[in-house]
């Protein structure tokens, strides 16, 4: 199939994939219980005729070529997110839940590319893998689905996935090569202090201000021990603390999160912070603990095959349609698991329409998308498998 064909095979299943993301849209379900979703990607791969199984709560699917050859494989996550939605033609019926992060759009991609490329099998010399994985938003479900086998039997030689971007017009593909995203590690400080009577100060250890001391300290650590040039993000987003208006606190928890786009950085800041902490403390007369959480690593493109879906968007959609991302989001993604154990690439499509712009952003109540980005993801999948691993590859 020549990039035409591509098109054309996926303009033909375009309202097939926008019923499945409307579909999946309505039962939005949170982390790796995914029941009802996992049960409508399991019928439709069993209705296109695809093998698949469960794997850590995730569906592994296999399209097998005509001919043996390499494995690709093409991942999407299917969980939502605890918010709830505005009514709507096709809202979440599920209270509380709200697919505002396009997962539903991600889920729907995969299955038309996957509906196409089976109807194509006689055009592939090679597998194509279908990873429908769990809980991207939340524990993670990449590293238990690496580590229960989905990059093995058969082996797979590169791994693309991709996310709807709402800053970015339907018809333009974005990626860089190298850093995409940061690695996320969580931060939990409990500050202990001494209690005793507000109306006597000096008493006690206050470590409600010894934690508003804290958290200005540990934003110099950003703007004073940190390149302009380099990125990276320290936010505390909770704090806990107090029991009376007129007793002195005693005990404070705060919780954020540090994202970094380089590992020395990421080493050099955890140990920065516990520094800093330990410092501010011991001045305001109280101590503390701190532990950092270890999230998802950085995602690193590989250069070649970033440098792939920038060519293949440019091929598809015009110079416009290409984008490479002038600095990596300080968002986390763990596909980074995936692109660990094999050449690959993430890239973003956009969703926005052009006409509304800017639109709202991904994990908003009011998040929405131009159902034409799901044409967009389908056809860059196809159109890689088919460079890939196609009959007419390039490379033969």
């Amino acid at each position: 199939m020549d990039d035409a064909q591509v098109m054309a095979a996926v303009r033909a299943v375009e309202g097939w994939m926008i019923d499945c993301r409307r579909a999946l849209h309505q039962v939005p379900e949170l982390g790796f219980e995914l029941t009802q979703t996992r049960a409508y990607v399991r019928d439709r791969l069993h209705e296109l005729r695809i093998p698949h199984a469960d794997c850590q709560g995730g569906l592994l699917g296999l399209i097998e070529g005509a001919r043996p050859g390499p494995t690709l494989l093409l991942r999407a996550d299917m969980d939502a997110l605890p918010l709830e939605e505005p009514s709507g033609p096709f809202s979440s019926r599920h209270p509380g839940r709200m697919h505002a992060c396009g997962h539903d759009a991600h889920t729907a991609i995969l299955l038309g590319a996957a509906k196409v490329l089976g109807e194509h099998r006689d055009a592939l010399c090679g597998n194509v893998k279908l990873l429908f994985q769990p809980a991207e938003e939340t524990d993670g479900g990449a590293k238990p689905m690496v580590e229960a086998g989905c990059m093995t039997e058969p082996p797979v030689d590169w791994a693309f996935g991709l996310h709807v971007m709402p800053r970015l017009p339907v018809g333009v593909v974005e990626t860089r090569a190298g850093t995409l995203n940061a690695a996320t590690d969580g931060l939990t400080i409990r500050i202990h202090g001494k209690s005793g009577h507000g109306a006597y100060p000096e008493g006690g250890a206050d470590a409600i201000v010894c934690a508003a001391q804290l958290i200005s300290a540990l934003q110099t650590l950003i703007s004073r021990n940190v390149s302009p040039l380099s990125s990276a993000v320290l936010h505390i987003g909770m704090i806990e603390g107090g029991v009376a208006p007129n007793v002195m606190c005693d005990l404070v928890t705060l919780r954020g999160t540090l994202r970094t786009a380089d590992g020395a950085l990421r080493l050099a800041l955890k140990q920065r912070i516990r520094e800093a902490v330990q410092g501010v403390c011991q001045a305001m007369g109280c101590t503390a603990d701190v532990a950092v959480e270890p999230g998802y690593c950085a995602l690193v493109n590989q250069p070649n095959e970033a440098g792939r879906v920038l060519k293949l968007a440019e091929r598809l959609y015009g110079a416009k349609g290409a984008l490479e991302a002038a600095a990596p989001s300080m968002g986390g993604e763990d596909f980074a698991y995936f692109i660990e154990r094999t050449p690959g690439a993430f890239f973003h499509v956009g969703c926005a329409d052009p006409a509304h712009m800017p639109a709202p952003p991904l994990h908003s109540r009011a998040f929405t998308l131009d159902e034409r980005c799901l044409a967009v993801g389908a056809t860059m999948e196809v159109a890689l498998a088919m460079e890939l691993i196609g009959t007419k590859r390039s490379d033969d």
